[in-house]
């Protein structure tokens, strides 16, 4: 009787592995198939051995370790083949003159305060728990958003200067340096691009270096961040103060509406910049946001809109969270945890890339969407392999086992 050990993959995933054209053994391939699938597939807690039980029906946790851990390959080749052949895709379905967006964040991945052995943990301040240290690892990513495309391209793992103790003046990168390493690594596929940043990230030195690689930076500034008004050396927050009602105009972007003044002028490391004291409140009764672009020439209306596509990577980092597992890795070194990222990374490209071929066809019309469709998928593909079980002459209790589940 022949040996059933694995449930049918999904062929959309073989192809797009294969599409890669990875330098890899068949071997190192199925494990990418096995680790993409089950991430994708694996609802609750999406750990290694969660991933491989779900598809893999015989083998155990040690195999994805070992996959992560020990075997020979590089996971920045492998996010350097994904990134080229995404960039592909959108070229060949994007329009010349299409105006793209290259968004720069970072994010924690959080861990319990007991993962004492994995590597790379420190506290990191947390905006969203209210500027509080958190026991994380953070994470700088890039990610581009033209016409409907909405991708991942690389992630930088940020690591304090103690982590790498002698080597540290060599080695140590903070989070702009690493940030100024996405830029130069990114090839947009138009001649228009600009730089979406929050305002970690809006230093002079950072919208000097975009703009040496011919891109415009939007993003939020600090409320300290210096302007002269008149020649007058002051700060956005004080001079907001001093900002009528009356010298507002009100701005329309989707069903937003916004109250806003606009001042040009030089700042600290540029001459001439944009910047937008913008309420939300017709009275100017909330507290200002402050947006900055170093493109003169855009309107009040489109610098705000093109400010707002920087919320893609918000989306972006709830998804590879909540939908595909970024956070629950419980793999200690670095190496098994890049890689693991990578594969997160790669999962997310491909829904992507999957959803915006077939978006009519199958009516995919969010990643969740097209989750759904593949976890229906995995169900067909139990189903076959029930069938397969049956047909030769296994019987339900031994299907139920090579299931990993209890009759």
């Amino acid at each position: 009787m022949p040996e059933i050990i694995m449930i049918e993959q999904n062929q959309d995933i073989i192809n797009y592995i294969n599409m890669l054209n990875l330098p890899i053994s068949p071997a190192l391939r199925n494990h990418m198939v096995n680790m993409i699938s089950g991430i994708v597939t694996t609802e609750g807690n999406k750990t290694i051995s969660a991933i491989y039980e779900k598809l893999t029906c015989n083998r155990d946790r040690s195999s994805g370790s070992r996959f992560l851990g020990e075997y020979n390959w590089s996971n920045e080749y492998v996010d350097h083949k994904r990134i080229t052949h995404s960039l592909k895709e959108i070229r060949k379905n994007v329009k010349e003159g299409t105006v793209g967006f290259l968004i720069i964040d970072d994010s924690l991945s959080k861990k319990d305060k007991s993962t004492k052995n994995i590597e790379g943990l420190e506290y990191h301040n947390s905006y969203s728990d209210g500027n509080k240290p958190m026991w994380s690892h953070c994470v700088v990513t890039s990610h581009y958003k033209i016409s409907d495309y909405s991708m991942p391209l690389n992630f930088k793992l940020y690591l304090r200067e103690q982590f790498f103790g002698k080597k540290a003046k060599k080695l140590f990168k903070n989070k702009q340096q690493l940030a100024v390493q996405l830029i130069d690594e990114f090839l947009p596929v138009t001649e228009v691009t600009y730089l979406l940043i929050d305002a970690w990230y809006t230093s002079g030195k950072m919208m000097l270096h975009a703009l040496s690689k011919g891109y415009h930076t939007i993003g939020r500034i600090k409320p300290n961040r210096v302007i002269y008004p008149a020649g007058i050396k002051t700060n956005v927050k004080e001079f907001s103060k001093l900002v009528s009602k009356e010298e507002t105009r009100p701005v329309t972007v989707g069903d937003q509406t916004y109250y806003v003044y606009r001042y040009e002028g030089k700042i600290n490391d540029l001459e001439n910049t944009v910047i937008l004291f913008s309420w939300s409140k017709k009275d100017l009764s909330d507290g200002p946001v402050f947006i900055i672009s170093t493109d003169v020439s855009l309107t009040t209306s489109r610098i705000i809109e093109y400010y707002l596509k920087r919320w893609d990577i918000e989306v972006s980092y709830r998804y590879h969270k909540t939908g595909l597992g970024f956070d629950e890795y419980q793999v200690e070194s670095l190496t098994s945890i890049k890689r693991f990222w990578s594969m997160v990374f790669m999962t997310y490209t491909f829904l992507k890339l999957f959803r915006a071929s077939n978006k009519r066809t199958l009516k995919l019309e969010t990643i969740g969407d097209t989750i759904g469709y593949f976890r229906k998928q995995y169900l067909v593909s139990i189903v076959k392999f029930v069938f397969a079980c049956a047909e030769n002459g296994m019987d339900i209790d031994t299907t139920f086992s090579k299931l990993g589940i209890a009759a």
